[in-house]
């Protein structure tokens, strides 16, 4: 009785799905299932001033792009996936304060700062609550209101911000 070249290759080809198989299912096991990211920080006045700095590139970035839009130098549509990034920026920032356990000694710069970038957060949502309304073909006379809002939360930022820097140690 002979066994055709098929058969013959049948064997080996099982052989290997089934060592594949094998050593997908013990990598499935070595493959960490806290996939969270933890922020060790040690040196807490490096820390803060970095986000200053990289909140100081964002917000700067942000501003003149609000301002390009109320000019008519960029679309709405254009300014609210600016605006969304940034956020999301912001947020990330915001984590990491949060997750920094910052000392008894930083605890009232970081609050502080935390703050400011929450007030900031809620700057841009209402920047974007504008660019919708200015989608909608509404006139900038008919935002005095949310202009008034923007400004408010923007001076709030900077007020804690400001509060952040007079609390370090």
């Amino acid at each position: 009785m002979s066994v055709g070249i098929g058969a013959a290759l049948s064997i080996p080809i099982t052989a290997i799905i089934l060592a594949a198989i094998t050593g997908a299912s013990f990598m499935i096991w070595q493959i960490p299932t806290d996939l969270e990211m933890t922020v060790v920080v040690s040196d807490f006045e490096s820390h803060i001033v970095g986000i200053d700095e990289r909140f100081k590139i964002i917000s700067n970035a942000l501003d003149e792009s609000f301002e390009e839009m109320i000019n008519s130098e960029i679309t709405p549509n254009e300014y609210i996936s600016i605006a969304e990034i940034s956020s999301t920026q912001i947020n990330s920032q915001i984590i990491e304060l949060v997750e920094s356990e910052a000392t008894d000694e930083w605890l009232d710069s970081y609050l502080n700062n935390l703050e400011s970038l929450r007030a900031y957060n809620s700057y841009i949502r209402e920047t974007i609550v504008l660019a919708n309304l200015l989608n909608d073909d509404y006139t900038m006379s008919d935002k005095e209101d949310i202009l008034t809002k923007i400004s408010l939360l923007k001076q709030e930022s900077i007020d804690y911000g400001q509060m952040s820097v007079s609390t370090r140690p």
